[in-house]
């Protein structure tokens, strides 16, 4: 006989608590494992975002034209973004400062940070990389696999050169011989090719320096940031594509601004400059300061685009000024060194000019989990000093205005070879920081006086850069 299949009342609502039970359990579940899925970023820490996931079909490229106080408020939502076709979103609570109107991003960029952005506009607009598939990726992806080890020919010194011009056949012969870890160009680029073919593991960094490039101060008040993205990666992409050997393409040139809007501004350009570089198929190099900036309160507005950049696959440039003291002007101890605003970092030497890269590190990278975001000293010159600094020397504009005073000092018998030791005392700082590829020192190929920057040239100091980049292995 045939049990009964009847359910007595309580047996049933038994059941439907059961039932309910589990579906909670599920649910449970799926916040912890949905950020595993592939191609999420990593769930720890979550990525800050007050932007809802690109929803909206993929727009077409626009053709070209023409210290704070730091709080924390409302609740906000951490998204992790699917790979395209998922069609899955896990969230969980996070903390930033206050709402902001919702606007379509890749970039997904927050502002924890800065108050004051919160009051800033923002026009709620289709990013050009909705609907592209945007792999998050991480500094391991943005560098060849196992660089530097996997190209043993490269040498340990982290220096190379800046080169302006391709007018002086010293630098192919570096390349050549002593295999730089990175190089750096402008404009005339088109010869990277054979850098790129005689050593296949020099990182190569490139910037274009067109009217558009440098005069877009007025952006920041006449467009949308990911607007003036568009139209900026748009206006170069046909170049960008004409030049494979370069690696990551640096943007705006030494961004300075003094509202606190235009940094928050910038951050975001930045952001969704470097994801839609990564919808290409191409890398970015997001920031390029000029030496000594930006002071400490304005790092923290520009550092979401620094995750950024680690979540799209790019990389951090700046530029830095080094002191023609060997050893002045850099000190873990010494509060005349410090920028203003600036924390205590126990056991890390930091300076005005010279490696102030590791204020970004100490203070806001590596507290936010993309400590290991590669960074280049995309120019490095001698000066920048600071005012009555007693590390400053005689002063001067540039590198030869200081051959006789070393001279004179006793560094070297002569000015290149005494300028050689004060890159080399650089050098020897940045191989302290695993995260920094290395500088490029400003600049090679200025040898012609219409290029305007003889006076910085390192012609004289090449063979000397060669040897010591031979004799660092």
């Amino acid at each position: 006989m045939r049990p009964s299949l009847a359910l007595t009342r309580s047996q049933f609502r038994a059941l439907v608590g059961l039932a309910f039970a589990f579906a909670g359990i599920l649910a449970g579940l799926s916040l912890i494992l949905l950020p595993t899925l592939p191609g999420a970023p990593p769930a720890s820490p979550p990525t800050l975002s007050a932007n809802p996931p690109d929803t909206e079909p993929a727009a077409t490229p626009a053709s070209p034209e023409g210290s704070s106080a730091l709080t924390l408020a409302s609740q906000a939502t951490a998204t992790v973004a699917p790979t395209a076709g998922a069609g899955l979103i896990a969230t969980q609570p996070i903390v930033r400062e206050t709402d902001a109107p919702p606007r379509a991003s890749p970039s997904a960029l927050p502002i924890w940070t800065a108050t004051l952005a919160a009051t800033l506009p923002v026009t709620p607009i289709a990013s050009a990389t909705a609907g592209l598939s945007l792999t998050p990726a991480n500094p391991s992806r943005a560098l060849p696999a196992g660089w530097p080890q996997t190209f043993p020919e490269l040498t340990a010194s982290k220096l190379s050169v800046h080169v302006v011009r391709n007018e002086d056949p010293q630098v192919m012969q570096m390349v050549r011989q002593a295999h730089p870890r990175l190089i750096k160009a402008v404009d005339d680029v088109g010869w990277l090719a054979e850098v790129k073919q005689v050593s296949p593991g020099t990182i190569i960094i490139g910037r274009f320096t067109d009217v558009k490039s440098d005069t877009l101060e007025e952006w920041t008040e006449t467009k949308d940031p990911q607007t003036a993205a568009r139209e900026y990666v748009a206006a170069h992409l046909e170049r960008y594509r004409r030049n494979p050997a370069v690696d990551f393409w640096e943007g705006w040139n030494e961004f300075s601004a003094v509202p606190p809007e235009s940094w928050v501004w910038f951050a975001r350009f930045e952001a969704e400059r470097a994801c839609l570089m990564q919808a290409h198929g191409l890398r970015a190099a997001v920031g390029g300061f000029p030496p000594g900036t930006p002071e400490y309160g304005e790092m923290a507005l520009f550092a979401p685009a620094l995750e950024a950049a680690h979540r799209c696959g790019g990389i951090f440039t700046l530029h830095e000024g080094v002191m023609p003291i060997i050893g002045c002007g850099v000190s873990a101890t010494d509060p005349e060194v410090r920028i203003p605003g600036a924390p205590d970092f126990p056991g890390v030497a930091v300076g005005y000019m010279t490696v102030r890269y590791r204020y970004w590190y100490e203070g806001f990278l590596k507290p936010r989990g993309v400590g290991d975001l590669p960074l280049v000293i995309s120019e490095l010159a001698l000066g920048g000093f600071v005012e009555d600094s007693p590390c400053n020397g005689p002063g001067g504009a540039d590198w030869k205005s200081f051959q006789k005073w070393w001279v004179q000092q006793g560094v070297a018998g002569t000015g290149p070879e005494a300028y050689m030791k004060v890159l080399a005392w650089y050098d020897q700082l940045m191989r302290e920081d695993p995260y920094v590829l290395g500088a490029t020192i400003f600049t090679a190929g200025a040898i012609s006086p219409e290029l305007n920057w003889n006076d910085f040239d390192v012609h004289e100091v090449l063979p000397l850069l060669t040897d010591h980049l031979l004799q660092s292995r």
